[in-house]
């Protein structure tokens, strides 16, 4: 079929009454297109024209119709639309009314202005409950002119229901929980397959006499990596890293494709997980759960008794996991406890735990950047409140895990540049001078021992500073001034791994990216074409790389409502502290605070000093009492205790203790 001709059937088929708007796939199988290809081509060709639009979820249509332009009344009382109106279609907000209307307050957190949205109608069978939480669909004639109107879809509840603070994230966010129906019946009718011919089929490789162990966290849900190590003469090693075999179950252009693509990655957010896959395959058939036969891709590395790596295999294989590991647990076994394991997998661990020191000393002195970025964990109650907080550790077993995952990128990475055909890469490119520059001055503002201007002084930084009170507001200065790590289908280094090659193959249940990589890999394997031409991997990196930033914000805003909800409460109860903190910045009104348990930031004005007039430096990195000379500095641990929590803003203010 011509471009040209299927370009001028989407166009027609588009303009058609009663059009409503269509995936790509969907628009193919209407249009009975069975050349993909040049369809993918002929979509992107009109959308680059501007003769249709690409709507939320992938959704064609034809654009809006051009409105005449109206000239405004000649009066200096116009004002413009406020700067905060949402570009997203769909708002979520407090319902209320007035005397003449509905309308909803939409949620803007950290904004100076909330404005209000009229309520056009609701949804057939939905009654209106004033300051229930509702979802809005903005009426697309009104975004241009000052009164902003809508429809209301769905009541989530009230604002303090079991879960509607993080289902306002989702719901604003336009993420999909449930799967199309296509989706869930496929992925009800794929099975693991029981008889050992059908596992071996193909040439696949029976590992399951190999000791193949996983190690993930306490409340993980999916086991996509195995791990396995056997020792062979002169002092070499074979390190086995097993992957889970989506590609098998998971074939392109199918309903769970399909979708996996518009999600591109599973989603954590603080108190659930939405999946790239439908639950069946990723807590069953993709998994590596102990004691049952799994299909993998697994990567099998050679080491010489110098670490140095001699050989790769890379190949479909089966394994049977001996057990299923937590991080707690590997820790608890590395420091002289007991934990019941197979003997086979204690002596696995022994013979590994010293290996993956020397992988990561050498990677570090290779110039990797060994960030120790501060994370928390909320564990959560049957009511999904937050019960307590923890900082998330970056502890041996998880760094065991990580080098034996690097390793395993690394291999394939290699694999697929050496092969030469198109390719999905991982890339993190350096700083550029003005991220330095700006990075060095906040250093500075935080009185930092050192002011790097290499990777490898920086490095040095981190480490001078590794257990101090200024560590984890340090590491997180460095990671605000670094780019972003992205997908791209050119090969490019990745500066804070210091890998002139890097992939990412080691997680297919919950990222897209290397359910990809595993199929460029099997192509190689076999011989065969490329499945993707390097123009539709640079559309997916491009695609992937956008909804992993969205999942990050999404999932560090789950964070932030759960835990501001978490003081909110303890404020209730009386609960006020002392609580031990760090000054991270200096304003003009107070100093910054951020607690050493949670990471919740707050502030502890000046006017709560009582006693003394405070004088701040130029730097804004010390602040002195005038009579008495005492004061403060940036990196000083402080103890306060709470007087104020602002929901809305996620704030709160402290006294000093």
């Amino acid at each position: 079929m011509k471009a040209k001709n299927i370009e001028q059937q989407i166009v027609d088929w588009l303009g058609r009454p009663g059009y409503r708007p269509l995936k790509q796939h969907e628009l193919a199988q209407a249009l009975a297109t069975e050349d993909r290809a040049t369809f993918r081509r002929a979509l992107h060709t009109l959308e680059r024209a501007g003769r249709i639009v690409c709507l939320r979820k992938t959704r064609y249509a034809l654009p809006a119709p051009k409105k005449a332009a109206k000239i405004p009344a000649p009066t200096r009382y116009r004002r413009p639309p406020p700067p905060d109106v949402p570009l997203s279609s769909i708002l979520v907000g407090r319902l209320q009314r007035n005397a003449q209307f509905w309308f909803v307050m939409p949620d803007q957190p950290r904004r100076a202005v909330a404005r209000l949205v009229r309520i056009r109608a609701f949804a057939e069978g939905l009654k209106p409950v004033e300051d229930h939480i509702v979802v809005l669909q903005l009426d697309e004639e009104t975004r241009d002119v000052e009164q902003l109107t809508g429809l209301v879809t769905e009541d989530l509840g009230r604002a303090d229901g079991p879960g509607v603070d993080v289902l306002r994230i989702i719901r604003r966010r336009n993420f999909a929980i449930d799967f199309p129906q296509s989706a869930r019946a496929q992925a009800t009718h794929t099975k693991v397959p029981a008889a050992a011919t059908q596992l071996l089929a193909d040439g696949r490789h029976d590992l399951r006499a190999w000791t193949t162990f996983t190690i993930d966290p306490d409340d993980a849900k999916d086991f996509d990596d195995a791990l396995s190590l056997t020792s062979l003469p002169d002092g070499k090693w074979q390190l086995g890293v097993h992957i889970a075999d989506v590609s098998h179950y998971v074939t392109p252009g199918s309903p769970i494709d399909q979708e996996a693509i518009e999600r591109g990655n599973t989603i954590y957010l603080v108190d659930r997980a939405i999946t790239m896959l439908p639950p069946h395959l990723t807590a069953d058939v993709c998994s590596l759960l102990p004691d049952v036969d799994r299909l993998t891709h697994s990567a099998v590395m050679t080491f010489d008794r110098h670490h140095h790596l001699e050989a790769v295999e890379t190949y479909p294989a089966v394994i049977h996991s001996a057990a299923r590991l937590t991080y707690g647990q590997v820790v608890e076994f590395f420091a002289g406890q007991h934990v019941a394991m197979p003997p086979a997998v204690r002596d696995t661990l022994l013979q590994l735990r010293p290996l993956a020191r020397a992988w990561r000393k050498r990677r570090i002195l290779s110039g990797a950047l060994d960030l120790a970025v501060p994370e928390v964990k909320c564990i959560m109650d049957e009511r999904g409140q937050i019960k307590e907080i923890r900082q998330r550790g970056d502890d041996e077993a998880y760094q065991l895990v990580e080098e034996c995952m690097l390793l395993a990128n690394v291999a394939v990475a290699e694999r697929l540049r050496a092969a030469g055909g198109p390719a999905l890469y991982r890339i993190h490119d350096e700083p550029d001078a003005e991220q330095w520059d700006e990075m060095r001055a906040s250093l500075r503002a935080l009185s930092a021992p050192m002011i790097p201007a290499t990777p490898a002084e920086l490095n040095k930084l981190l480490h001078l500073v590794a257990g101090t009170p200024l560590a984890a507001t340090l590491n997180l200065v460095v990671v605000r001034c670094l780019k972003r790590a992205l997908y791209s289908a050119e090969l490019r280094p990745h500066f804070g791994l210091s890998f002139p090659r890097y992939t990412h193959f080691t997680s297919p249940i919950r990222r897209y990216p290397d359910l990809v990589v595993h199929r460029l890999l099997t192509a190689v394997e076999q011989g065969a074409p490329p499945p993707y031409s390097k123009s539709a991997l640079a559309r997916l990196a491009t695609h992937c790389s956008t909804t992993e930033k969205a999942a990050d914000e999404a999932e560090n805003e789950s964070v932030d409502v759960k835990r501001i909800a978490f003081y909110e409460e303890k404020l209730r109860r009386g609960d006020v502290g002392p609580f031990a903190g760090v000054v991270t910045s200096m304003l003009g009104k107070g100093l910054i605070v951020e607690l050493c348990d949670s990471l919740q930031r707050g502030l502890l004005p000046f006017s709560s000093l009582q006693g003394d007039y405070y004088q701040m430096n130029a730097a804004r990195t010390h602040v002195s009492g005038k009579r008495s000379g005492a004061g403060w500095k940036i990196g000083q641990t402080v103890q306060v205790r709470l007087v104020r929590v602002d929901k809305v803003n996620r704030w709160m203010d402290f006294a000093p203790i």
